[in-house]
């Protein structure tokens, strides 16, 4: 973490005076005042309201997330205590604070997060996505889903980001215009533009982006983590062999740097922006760098322009533009539910959200932020293409049901962890599928 995003963590910002917002002003008496006595409790107990926030690549929106808990705090007269958290250790994180009961108040969570800990760990605020549907507009068709009886945790969380890649390629680099259609065409473009290789800077260690960018790949080439009816592991088939083998085509031919397994969830934004790579998958973070700098890079408008941006690539079989999400969820052993509630509330608010989204990396999750003038391709072509899939993209992990044991699977890297043994400890493809199938099937048995 860089130095500016650590001082965020030290400081409590100055509140100025805010309005309350309106769904608090409309609740009931009696839940204002239970409201009122679960402040006065918290202060009472000499505690701060915990909120683990997803640490993203964009200094302005984890600052902004910062402040805006802190600002709820002022209004309900209590302190918070806003902590930054890389999300790629969240869920180590939030599983060694259960062991330990230490778990926040409440915090940001992947969907898949939030289907692993369920209503056991989470606090149930279905009533808080009511409401924010009644203030806020219908959610997204990308974000329908996590409101529906189709996903397995509904209630559990506020849905405030979509989020999925897009393609991003460096113009300077890259000797064609042509946005890649395949894998196939992706990886010659990236062998073309840099010779020498690293052309296609995906990470290929344990990292969630590595294991999006795979399980998008695994699926083109017909590759399915189940049945149809989401119960029983197919990682043992063609599709994953076909998968296997443009994976070490691409391998053989250079294009993955030499230092992709040996990455964290910045190392390809910073490949891209330092000229080290002619590809990347992104979600919009490192165009917001590039307009507006951040710690540590200065604004590089060139760039910004001679930055394309594309779908996923498909393959033989298929071409999908998954999207995932991030939501606001409180953990059941939070003492101040009502308060929990009411951050949430307060955060997905339209005022804060169209701050936050202006300078952070997802696509809006409700129809009445689609009004934001930043979604316009001719204002920000990066959000754009997140709008977009907020309206088009297929959720979660489609064609595959989208469960807790998929979740499982690979929030643990599962398909990342086979690509590596196939390429770097050289087990045979069999064998490296065997593992897989194996460590899956374990897992979706769990869930009979």
């Amino acid at each position: 973490m860089n130095r500016k995003l650590s001082s965020i963590l030290a400081v409590v910002l100055t509140a100025g005076l805010l309005t309350v917002p309106a769904a608090s002003a409309n609740a009931t008496r009696a839940e204002r005042v239970a409201l009122k006595k679960e402040a006065a409790q918290i202060n009472k107990d000499g505690k701060k309201f915990t909120y683990w926030i997803g640490l993203i690549f964009s200094d302005e929106a984890n600052r902004l997330a910062v402040e805006q808990i802190n600002d709820w705090a002022a209004l309900r007269g209590i302190q918070a205590n806003p902590i930054l958290v890389n999300q790629n250790n969240l869920n180590a994180q939030v599983t060694a604070a259960i062991t330990a009961g230490t778990m926040p108040d409440a915090f940001d969570a992947s969907n898949g997060l939030v289907l692993q800990l369920g209503a056991k760990n989470l606090l149930n605020v279905q009533s808080v996505i009511d409401g924010l549907i009644r203030k806020n507009g219908k959610l997204n068709p990308a974000a329908e889903f996590y409101n529906s009886s189709g996903f397995a945790a509904k209630g559990l969380g506020v849905p405030y980001g979509i989020n999925g890649n897009l393609i991003n390629r460096r113009l300077d680099l890259v000797k064609t215009k042509k946005a890649p259609a395949t894998w196939e065409e992706l990886a010659a473009q990236a062998k073309a533009a840099m010779p020498s290789g690293g052309g296609m800077g995906f990470n290929t260690g344990n990292t969630g982006d590595a294991e999006e960018v795979f399980s998008a790949m695994f699926h083109s080439y017909g590759g399915r983590f189940a049945d149809d009816a989401g119960k029983v592991c197919t990682i043992d088939a063609k599709g994953t062999r076909d998968f296997l083998t443009a994976v070490k085509k691409f391998y053989d031919m250079g294009v993955y740097a030499t230092d992709s397994t040996n990455s964290d969830g910045a190392w390809d934004n910073n490949k891209y922006l330092g000229g080290k790579t002619a590809f990347i998958a992104n979600p919009g973070s490192v165009y917001t760098t590039l307009i507006g700098g951040s710690a540590t890079w200065d604004p590089n408008p060139t760039l910004a322009r001679n930055t394309g941006f594309s779908a996923l690539p498909g393959g033989p079989v298929t071409r999908v533009a998954p999207t995932g999400a991030w939501l606001r969820v409180a953990s059941s052993t939070t003492k101040y539910p009502l308060l929990a509630k009411d951050l949430i509330n307060y955060l997905m608010q339209k005022k804060q959200m169209r701050a936050y989204y202006e300078s952070a990396i997802y696509g809006p999750s409700f129809s009445g932020f689609n009004s934001f003038t930043f979604w316009r391709k001719s204002v920000d072509p990066a959000r754009s293409g997140l709008f977009e899939m907020a309206k088009f993209g297929v959720t979660g992990r489609f064609p595959d049901v989208n469960n807790a044991a998929i979740a499982e699977f690979n929030s643990g890297f599962g398909i990342s962890k086979m690509v590596q043994r196939f390429l770097f400890d050289k087990v045979s493809m069999n064998k490296a599928i065997d593992e897989a199938q194996a460590s899956c099937a374990a897992i979706y048995k769990k869930y009979e």
